[in-house]
């Protein structure tokens, strides 16, 4: 038994290791087709994973947004930005009113049926629009604003947090989580890095090599607080990055 084992184990290793590296060069050398292949399977795999580890980001979400808590939810004006299917409504507190700013106006459809599971949560307002120019905001109105993995796929990260300053009253909060480039482990930002085109092809302009601590760091808010997480699989795609940052 053990002879036989041995006698099929490299080929195993060979056929799961040329596998995906397969996959990834034919990516990188058409990416149209690999676009057009790929990108269901990928979108799918990406969804599993998340609900892979969705006890885990339930967790940092619950860490994050307890400061939402902490404010005036009998007047609590939150604008979220890129709401997908309004996931994040359940950690708003009752009586809290949304501003959606999303540049897919087919979203809204999406967001509106699963909001009616939170009737406490009254959205005012759907914006169609890139969060680098939120125009339709008026300046100083909004006391928090949630952005949930959407940062890794904008097209200029400064600017968007120039917009969420702005939109924000002194004193508002910005709450966040984004997956980022690995801080310190060469070997994940070696993967990060190589993997970065496909996932940027296939996953709607993601990237999973962004320093998005960095630039809010560099943003000038008074005051920013986040953690690291990479206690998420596989870990070269979840390195997360979650926390607040004050006007």
């Amino acid at each position: 038994m053990t002879s036989f084992l041995r006698r099929f184990a490299v080929p195993a290793t060979l056929i799961s290791l040329g596998v995906p590296v397969c996959l990834y060069t034919f990516a990188r050398l058409n990416p149209e087709k690999a676009t057009a292949y790929y990108k269901p399977v990928f979108l799918w795999l990406c969804a599993r994973l998340k609900r892979f580890n969705q006890k885990r980001f339930s967790t940092l979400k619950d860490d994050i947004f307890s400061g939402l808590k902490e404010q005036d939810g009998t007047s609590l004006q939150v604008l979220e930005i890129g709401s997908g299917k309004g996931t994040n409504f359940e950690y708003f507190p009752p009586r809290t009113s949304v501003i959606v700013v999303d540049p897919n106006p087919h979203s809204k459809l999406d967001f509106e049926e699963n909001s009616r599971q939170y009737p406490d949560v009254k959205v005012t307002k759907f914006v169609v629009a890139g969060a680098e120019d939120m125009a339709d905001v008026a300046e100083g109105s909004v006391d928090a604003v949630v952005c949930t993995l959407v940062l890794c796929s904008v097209h200029d990260v400064d600017a968007v947090l120039g917009e969420v300053k702005r939109v924000l009253k002194p004193g508002g909060k910005f709450y966040y989580l984004e997956h980022v480039r690995h801080p310190t482990l060469a070997r994940v930002q070696y993967l990060q890095d190589r993997f970065n085109p496909v996932f940027y092809s296939l996953g709607g302009g993601c990237n999973i090599n962004r320093d998005t601590w960095k630039n809010i760091d560099n943003a000038g808010f008074s005051n920013v607080k986040y953690k690291m997480e990479d206690n998420i699989r596989p870990k070269f795609m979840f390195n997360m990055l979650y926390g607040t940052a004050t006007k």
